[in-house]
């Protein structure tokens, strides 16, 4: 299984993005492969809707009921699967946040991989591998 990072949903969606080309292709090879479901942390969509609405960002943001017809989007899709953090995934992102000295910028990027680690995410598409690497638990895939 393949997750996703909000920074995907963002570059993917806003064309004049310097990581929408690179973001595109990627998802255009996923969709035409057929076999690989796409991971998607649930607290992504609101981080997504949060940003992709805010007009300090981008020169056209999208208004609120695009950014929730966008999210739908996502939720249509037979491949992808909305994940959700669990009792085990909550006590990984806490060990991690003291193993590794994490601060509160570190919040949402660290509960999001122990969630996809905790449901078997293997591959992560992300603009910020930093973030992830420490962690050693996935295939970091950087599209810029």
């Amino acid at each position: 299984m393949i997750g996703i990072d909000t920074t995907f949903l963002i570059d993917l969606e806003i064309s004049d993005s310097p990581r929408h080309q690179n973001a595109l292709k990627l998802f255009n090879h996923w969709r035409n492969e057929k076999h690989s479901v796409l991971a998607i942390f649930n607290q992504s969509f609101l981080e997504f809707q949060h940003v992709i609405t805010d007009s300090k960002r981008f020169n056209y943001p999208l208004t609120m009921e695009q950014a929730v017809e966008r999210t739908w989007f996502w939720l249509d899709q037979d491949r992808v699967k909305v994940i959700h953090p669990n009792e085990n995934s909550l006590k990984r992102a806490l060990l991690w946040t003291n193993m590794y000295h994490l601060g509160r910028k570190r919040i949402q990027d660290t509960h999001m991989a122990s969630a996809f680690a905790e449901a078997g995410v293997s591959e992560l598409w992300t603009a910020n591998p930093g973030d992830f690497e420490i962690l050693e638990c996935f295939d970091l895939v950087d599209y810029k």
